[in-house]
């Protein structure tokens, strides 16, 4: 009896165990944030990129000026006054990896961090 009792706790550990486990991954995410660099220099991290509110942030330099957009896990250049439009023609970027640039100004947006939803975990 008692060696059977033994082998329901071990299962039944086991089992909440896993339980555990998939409910955990059921709701946790990888979260993702968008670091924005001037001139190879750190101008700004955006932390929990997937639960940010709309928000805009004008970047200045000496080059000229972007306006960067974003909200629930999307980053975009809304506005630039470079020649070329390369930056806002790019459109969203959402995705670990992904990297928006205007080189006239010398800017760079680039998407980190960890999306186990999006991300490409192939190998």
């Amino acid at each position: 009896m008692k060696k059977n009792l033994k082998w329901a706790a071990i299962f039944g550990s086991v089992l909440l165990v896993c339980l555990g486990v998939i409910i955990f991954g059921q709701f946790s995410h990888g979260t993702t944030s968008a670091e924005i660099y001037v001139d190879g220099k750190l101008y700004k991290v955006i932390d929990d990129l997937e639960r940010q509110k709309f928000q805009s942030l004008r970047v200045e330099t000496e080059h000229g000026y972007n306006i960067i957009c974003y909200e629930l896990g999307k980053i975009w250049v809304s506005e630039s006054d470079c020649a070329n439009q390369t930056c806002k023609k790019y459109g969203k970027a959402s995705l670990v990896g992904e990297t928006i640039i205007c080189a006239p100004h010398k800017l760079v947006i680039k998407i980190v961090g960890t999306d186990y939803d999006k991300a490409d975990v192939t190998t």
